[in-house]
This record gives structure tokens, sequence and C-alpha cells, in this order.
């Protein structure tokens, strides 16, 4: 996104303006000591863009402004917006001024709502209604649209965060624009598209109520065995008063038949045929008589193999003596008969040998016959023990309402006809979704190697300023959105880079390789433009306010002023710095950085609010 920003307005209620002038494709420093107003500069643009937390002090600043103003160009238009100061309370203003041909005016006035203006703004971002949060969190929801202000996240560098360690962005301290980074970061470098998202959206869809299908025909299931359980009791009860015939058959038929004597009082005759139960019965003693004796035949098998054993120990003696009979006496009649003995040894250990399948086979016969017979005794459970006549109409009608309470109670019904043909459709969906999706996990790989390869750059300009991590190579942390280095010709990365002068290079080549990847996958969400909040903080002294390393300070501005040139000259494309700095003008005018333009310096009286824009003095 072409992006850079003309002017910053400040209309003072005693009815003075003090404006702030900026150049595209330059290096815009603002320079001057402390408590000078400098860093206030950001927290303007961040107000003018929606803030509901603005970083502007009432004392000084909010208490001498009456209305705060940006001039920008964006995609090739101009555009102005002013907003109302902060009240006295520290409520943020709905007042805004709006100019779409860029017109600054003399005194602004409310022109515009702000939900038309976030509107407008997010047409420019190309931020529409598809561009959505594709997964929640604690404090944002899924498929939410994306604010534009979470994009701001690539532009601004606090004095705070451009030298920390640990967190290399803004504001990452606030729930909100932590999770909005990791739900943004990889539409913004372009591994996924908005097509991407929009899929990876259903797809969450799709799969949570695949898993909701999946976990209620689990329920159903569970459901179904407890109905069943407890329907056989209920048509167990209606069999022993005469309700239903007494030879059961299928559990749906039966359930069939309650049904119709609860519903439709069916009347049933009971069968006279209870034969069936005599034979069940039958078969079961057979089975338990069965099961005896074979329990028996093991018992007394397991004897005889103990007395096998005891016989086949005692003869281990023989072995010896037949190997080593020549030591006791070489005579072949000792001979034959230690031989005979030998072979009645190796008589008993094939015997022994032969026997063990007979037991396995005794152990698979009784589980059969236990399998049968646990068989039988259900069915069995089935036929009324005992057969009591109703003594009239009342107590049958009581017995039926008993059961048609039941009978509603432990009966489920199944919303979905067909669960496994709706798992079936769901999972096919889900497939054909991921195939349109890609592989994103090459992309995301060949996305993340370009990064690392653009930071690369710009940590080899950083050079021996980098100190005793110079030839480092880049290897940057996408889980948790941090630049490491990694020692060359090696695996191992460094988790603790020294000092802050060495985290100032890292941010700083990670910014920069961020945004060269932003204009080389024309990404349309993030500007163009980088604010960087006393990048010479590391090698500023405050109690003598001078710069310890010249060397280092230049080198940063160095590396900036070329990526103007870079972006300008070999990607045909332009940016913007706006820097706040302590530092003197000739620390570039010396080295004949041509690309860095200083807008003011605040020394002396000159400052973000003079005194003749305060109202109290």
């Amino acid at each position: 996104m072409k992006f850079h920003f003309n002017e910053i307005s400040l209309w003072m209620k005693n009815g003075n303006i003090r404006k702030l002038k900026f150049k595209p494709n330059k290096v815009n420093v603002i320079t001057g000591g402390s408590t000078t107003g400098k860093t206030v500069i950001w927290g303007i643009i961040d107000y003018c863009f929606f803030s509901s937390d603005p970083r502007i002090p009432e004392k000084i600043i909010n208490e001498n402004v009456d209305w705060y103003g940006i001039n920008f160009c964006i995609n090739d238009k101009t555009f102005t917006i002013c907003r109302k100061s902060i009240a006295d309370d520290g409520t943020t203003s709905g007042e805004y001024y709006f100019s779409g041909s860029g017109d600054i005016p003399e005194k602004p006035e409310k022109s515009i709502n702000e939900d038309d203006l976030k509107d407008l703004i997010d047409e420019e971002f190309d931020v529409h209604d598809k561009v959505v949060i594709p997964y929640g969190g604690k404090t944002i929801k899924q498929g939410t649209k994306i604010s534009v202000r979470y994009f701001l996240l690539f532009n601004s560098q606090n004095e705070n965060t451009i030298v920390n360690s640990e967190t290399f962005f803004d504001k990452q301290t606030e729930s909100r624009y932590k999770e909005a980074l990791d739900r943004i970061f990889d539409l913004s470098i372009g591994i996924d598209t908005v097509e991407g998202t929009l899929i990876k959206e259903q797809i969450n869809k799709l799969t949570t109520e695949l898993r909701r299908i999946e976990k209620k025909i689990i329920a159903y299931d569970k459901e179904t065995r407890l109905f069943e359980e407890n329907m056989q009791r209920v048509i167990k009860k209606a069999r022993e008063h005469g309700l239903l015939s007494d030879i059961p058959s299928d559990f749906d038929s039966e359930l069939r038949q309650l049904k119709e004597v609860v519903y439709e009082q069916t009347k049933i005759l009971p069968s006279t045929q209870i034969n069936e139960y005599d034979q069940l019965e039958k078969r079961y003693w057979e089975l338990s008589k069965q099961i005896k004796k074979l329990r028996r035949f093991e018992r007394e098998y397991n004897n005889y193999k103990e007395v096998l054993e005891l016989n086949h120990d005692s003869l281990r003696p023989i072995n010896y003596i037949h190997n080593n009979y020549s030591e006791i006496i070489d005579v072949p009649l000792v001979l034959e008969f230690i031989g005979q003995l030998k072979s009645e040894l190796t008589s008993i250990k094939q015997t022994i040998t032969k026997r063990t399948p007979v037991r396995i086979s005794v152990k698979n016969k009784i589980a059969e016959l236990n399998s049968e017979l646990k068989t039988i005794e259900t069915e069995m459970n089935k036929y009324p023990q005992k057969i009591e006549a109703l003594s009239g109409d009342q107590e049958k009608y009581v017995l039926i309402g008993e059961i048609k309470t039941k009978l509603e109670f432990y009966e489920k019904k199944w919303e979905d006809e067909n669960p496994d043909a709706s798992v079936k459709s769901l999972k096919k969906d889900i497939a054909e979704l991921e195939r349109k999706l890609g592989n994103r996990v090459e992309k995301k790989a060949a996305v993340l190697r370009l990064l690392e390869e653009l930071i690369q750059k710009y940590l080899d300009q950083a050079g021996t300023a980098l100190e005793n991590y110079n030839g480092y190579r880049a290897a940057f942390d996408h889980k948790d959105k941090i630049l490491k280095l990694q020692e060359p010709h090696s695996t191992k990365v460094e988790r603790v880079v020294g000092s802050s002068s060495n985290h100032l290079f890292l941010h700083l080549s990670l910014f920069l390789g961020l945004h060269e990847l932003f204009i080389r996958q024309e990404i349309p969400y993030i500007p163009s433009f980088l604010f960087l909040d006393q990048p010479s903080r590391p090698y500023y002294d405050n109690s003598k306010e001078k710069i310890n390393d010249r060397f280092k300070i230049t080198t940063a501005f160095t590396i900036m002023n070329n990526f103007i040139a870079h972006v300008h000259n070999e990607l045909h494309s332009e940016f913007q710095f706006i820097v706040v700095e302590h530092i003197p003008k000739e620390i570039w005018e010396e080295n004949n950085l041509l690309n860095i333009h200083l807008v003011e310096e605040f020394v002396g009286e000159n400052k973000l609010i003079r005194e003749e824009d305060k109202i109290i003095k």
C-alpha cells in the first residue's frame, strides 16, 4: 500500500495552528532534548486513527490543543482527518472532520461520524467484511471483521519496544492487541489470503459441526443401550401381568407390541406354549453339567502333569551319567542300562509336551460354553417367572399408565434422521475445502524463508555494529513473533543477544525485512511507513545529553537511508520513516545520507507546544 504523511496539524485553543511537515521517500527526523513533545507525535497519529486509549498527556499537550489533525496520501489519494481533543475527564471525542480531497481547514468542525469514517478508511486499506479474524481468543471473537488499527502494529516502535529483547511489537501487554497480532500475522505477510481465511473459517465451522454430531452419536449409542436395558425390564413386567405374549421375540417387535398395548389398547393374548422356556432351561442345565465335567477334567489333568514333572525331575541325573559314564566305569553293560534310562526320560518329555494342547483346548471349550450359557440366561430372563392376573380394569389401567410413563421417560428421539450420512457428507465437504486451500505448510515455509532472507540483508548491513554477533544468521520465531540469531554453520540459536544496542539492530532488521516483504507481496493492508521512537536510546546519555557511540547510531541511520533508496530504485515503490531523536543533524550530514530530512529541531523554546501556543502560561 502506498502511503505517506504530509503534515500533522494542531489547532490550539488560543487560535494558533502548529504544523509539522513531512516528505515522502525520506527518513523524516524530529530531533531534540527530553520533554519537548517528540514522542507524542505517534500518539497524535494513533488518536486520529480512532484510538480509544490515546497516549497523549493532558498536561501541556491536550490542555492547549482543541483539534488534532493528520494529512496523508494513500493509494494516490490525499485525505485529511481531524479529531476533537480529549475531554478533561479523559473521554475520547467522537467528533471528526474529514476531507477526501485533502483540504486542511482554518478551523475544523465535525463533518462525519466515526463509523462512516472507519468505513472509508477500511475501503482504502482493502479491509472489507470478508477480512475477518480466522480463529477466536479470550477477547477477540472468530469471524469478526479485522480492525485497521491491528495492521498499524507493523508501523511503530515505541521507545520501550525498540530495545526490548522479548517483545518486538508495540501494545503486546494489551491482550486484545496480542491476540490480534497472532491472528493477522499470516494474512499480513502473505501466508494466508482473504479467500484462504474464509475457507479456513468454513472448515472450522464444518469441523465443529462434525464433532458435535460425532459426540451426539456416541451419546445416542449410550442412551440406546440404557433405553433397551430399562425397556427389557418393562417388557418383562408386562409379560408377567399378561399384557404381552410370554414367548419372547426380538426387541423391536416386543417394543412395538408394548406401544400398541399402551397407546392403542390392543389386547395381546398370552401364549400357552411354554415349551420353549422348558427347552432353554433344559439346555441351561446341560451346559452347566458340561462345564462342571470339563473343569473337573482340567483339575485331574493338571495333577497328572505335576506327577510327570516330578518323574522328569527325578530322572535328570541320568543325563549327567550318560554324558560322563566313562568317568564312573567303562563297561558295556552299564552303558546299555544308562541308555535305557535316557530313552525313558525322553519319552516322558515327549508325553508332557504332547499333552499341553489338551489343556488349551479344554480352556477354550469352557469359555465357549460359558458364552452360550450367558446367552441362554439372557433369553430365559425374558420369560415371566410368574403370571399375575389383574383383578380388574382399574388395576390394568394403572399398570398401563405406569408402563406408559416409563416408556415416555426412557424413549429418546434422535433429531438427525441419518447421522452417519451427515458425518460422511461433512467429511467430504471438509476434504474438498482443504483441497482448495492447497498446501499451506509449503507456502508458509517458503514465505518465512523469504522473510529471513530479507532480514538477513539488514543484519549484514549492520555488520560490526552487532559486535560478537556479526555474521550470525536470521532465525525468525514465527510462534512468538521475535527475531533470534543463529550461529553460522551451526544449529545453535542464541536466545540472549547481549546489550540493548544489539536489540535495536534486531528490531530494525526485522521491521525492514517485513516491510520489504509487504511491498514484494503487494500486501494491501499495511501502510508503507515506520515510526521509530528514539532508536539512539541505547547510545544516548541523558544526564550528559551526548551520544556515547556515534558509529552504531550512524550505522542505524545509514541502514534506513539505504532502505529508502532500495525501495525507490529497485522495488519502484515508496516508503517513509518518521523518527524522533536526540541526535544532532551532523550525524547524517557528515556521512552524506541524502535521504534523511530534518523536520524540526526541538531546542530551546521550540517544542511541540511552544510558549505562544499555550493558553496557560
